[in-house]
């Protein structure tokens, strides 16, 4: 703890002195900024770079490619998230550069430094331009927390703003309270309206600042009658919050009772509760303030959850807690700061509890983009351990005074230094472990050779339908798993048109594991041998009916039919009861179809009884590629 320090002046860039100092030392402060937000963006894109698009990032662009950009597709509600600032990126980016790995990486990092700034102006606002506002700023910048929630697109797209939400409406509250201007109050809320629209878990910003407000005003004593008087003098900015949550709720309401829409909200048990909340403070939050994880372990997005060896959890544990003893014995008020970071991270693992827990288990608590949010109510209470707010005039109780004294100030340097370089050190340790899990994308090779592949295809290739290969699509998004859906964003129109509507093929494409388009067989139930010497089953009154060597149960399946037909003829191809409409063609043909039903043998009727017809084979069966022809 130190005692209240002056605001530092900044260093004036003119003047004959000015001129002959390097610019980077005539700013400290400034330096320091600079070499903070560069150092996050040099580990950042160490990150980013080796990275790639997972799941949710290819769902979320072929469901921008078929949405116009509109209300209805803003406010959706979608897998629990109303995130229109989210939907609106990922439309934008999907129109500008679908699949790019390299512009949707600098948007990130561009995202990020825009956020820096705003948490720099947060700490300025606070606690005035002064050195140790550094240290805070550093805590944001180079947290492990923030990590996989401002790397993973999917994930950074409703973090980021949130994030930012948060930064921009406790700078300008703050200014309000002491201001009591109106237009502080008017940003206060057009800031938690931007929370809003990015992610619902800004709602529990209201109860948090609530609680900030009394931490963050010197003067005021918790007693009902200031805190009414609080409320009198500041009732715009609540009654603005009141508004843009009820408008917000409806909104809400209306876009999860939509078509498509999800909400994902399962209540947990006690015993999951209990382990999430566990896991949540004592393995991913505490550790990750103090510069941890020590180390990940890879889920199956190719990313990380916290994996620390125990004795890792148990020193920060014991740090972090000697931590908060100290404060509440050198720091005054500072029991209102802790209590408002309690709130917030209460609030936000109650809100994870009801949303993920009962799906994904308690182990969810380990991935730190679920607390990523709360560095920044983190940063405020750490600012308020180290120096006095800007309007604070008595910020410390007389054991800080006394026990500063007692200690020489080159040793509180070299401690503090010592203290720094050791966070600093496992940050970077644990910044370094999760890239190498980063760059572990078993899916970027697939993803660009597919792009190259579909941009190959002649014009009027006929792609089958199929389940996109290689697990790139999982079970939670059954209607984005078809190849037509996750190739929508690179697709020529015509290509997604006809991936998706047609039924019926002379000559089908299919992709393959590796990423290519190659030609396909129908690997299955077949047809047996025709008697030698015949063509194999004749028609009769316009009518073909091909046994097969077992019975298909029902399915959704790929029906081959090789034919000699003496000239065009219409038809129908039935597999038990279900049926699909065809064109013959004079001479040898074959054809495919896709047919969801179930059989012991095809027919082909509806053909006109004058062409003679002739089914040599068929097969029923899955679409798999066909072997190279030598």
């Amino acid at each position: 703890m130190t005692t209240a320090e002056a605001p530092s002046t900044d260093v004036s860039d003119s003047g004959p002195e000015a001129e002959q100092t390097p610019w980077l030392l005539r700013d400290p402060i400034r330096t320091g900024f600079l070499a903070i937000v560069a150092l996050m963006v040099a580990v950042r894109f160490n990150i980013l770079r080796d990275s790639h698009f997972v799941t949710d990032d290819f769902m979320l662009q072929s469901r921008a490619v078929e949405h116009e950009l509109g209300w209805d597709y803003l406010t959706r509600v979608h897998t629990g998230h109303f995130e229109p600032i989210g939907f609106g990126f990922m439309w934008l980016l999907t129109k500008v550069a679908p699949w790019n790995w390299d512009v949707a990486m600098l948007a990130m990092l561009v995202a990020q430094v825009l956020v820096a700034i705003l948490v720099w102006r947060m700490l300025t606002e606070l606690f005035g331009r002064r050195g140790l506002i550094l240290i805070p700023f550093a805590l944001y910048c180079l947290t492990p927390l923030t990590i996989p929630a401002f790397t993973w697109l999917s994930a950074a797209i409703i973090w980021l703003p949130l994030t930012a939400a948060l930064a921009g409406g406790i700078a300008n509250h703050v200014v309000y309270l002491r201001s009591g201007k109106w237009e502080d109050a008017v940003w206060a809320i057009f800031w938690y309206c931007f929370g809003l629209a990015s992610f619902e878990k800004i709602v529990i910003y209201v109860p948090f600042i609530a609680v900030l407000s009394l931490a963050v005003s010197p003067t005021l004593r918790i007693t009902l009658r200031d805190i009414l008087g609080l409320l009198r003098r500041t009732w715009l900015v609540w009654a603005g919050y009141a508004a843009a949550s009820v408008v917000y709720l409806v909104i809400y309401l209306d876009g999860s009772s939509r078509a498509e829409a999800s909400t994902d909200v399962i209540a947990p048990s006690v015993d999951q509760l209990g382990d999430f909340v566990y896991m949540s403070l004592f393995r991913t939050m505490i550790p990750g303030a103090l510069g941890g994880p020590w180390d990940w372990f890879p889920v199956s997005y190719a990313g990380a959850m916290v994996d620390s060896p125990r004795f890792f959890d148990w020193a920060c544990w014991i740090v972090f807690g000697a931590i908060v003893v100290l404060s509440l014995l050198t720091r005054r008020r500072i029991g209102r700061a802790w209590f408002a970071l309690l709130v917030y991270v209460g609030g936000s693992i109650t809100a994870l509890a009801v949303g993920r827990v009962a799906l994904s288990g308690p182990a969810a608590a380990l991935e730190t983009r679920y607390l990523a949010d709360a560095i920044v109510p983190l940063i405020v209470v750490v600012g308020m351990c180290l120096m006095p707010l800007d309007d604070e005039e008595d910020a410390w109780l007389p054991n800080a005074r006394r026990w500063l004294a007692a200690v020489p100030r080159s040793t509180l340097v070299w401690v503090s230094g010592v203290a720094c370089t050791v966070w600093l050190a496992l940050a970077l340790h644990s910044a370094n472990g999760y890239a190498e899990f980063a760059a572990g994308n078993p899916h970027k090779d697939f993803v660009e050779t597919t792009r190259q592949s579909l941009a190959a295809l002649p014009e009027g290739s006929q792609v089958y339908n199929t389940k996109v290969p290689n697990g790139v699509m999982d079970g939670l998004f059954d209607e984005w798993i078809s190849v037509h859906s996750f190739v929508a964003p690179v697709a020529a129109e015509q290509q997604r048109s006809d991936m998706a509507s047609r039924e019926v093929f002379t000559q089908p494409l299919l992709l393959a594991p590796d990423g290519t388009f190659q030609a396909m067989r129908v690997d299955g139930i077949a047809s047996p041998e025709p008697f030698e010497g015949l063509c194999g089953w004749q028609s009769e009154g316009g009518r073909v009916a091909v046994p097969l060597t077992d019975t298909a149960f029902e399915w959704d399946w790929a029906v081959r039919i090789g034919y000699l037909a003496g000239s065009d003829t219409q038809g129908t191809v039935r597999l038990g009861s279900a049926s699909q409409e065809v064109e013959l063609h004079e001479g040898l043909g074959e054809l495919t179809v896709h047919l969801v039903g179930g059989g012991s043998e095809v027919v082909i009727d509806g053909l006109d009884p004058t062409v003679n017809v002739c089914v040599g084979d068929a097969q029923v069966g899955s679409p798999v590629p066909a072997p190279p022809q030598e």
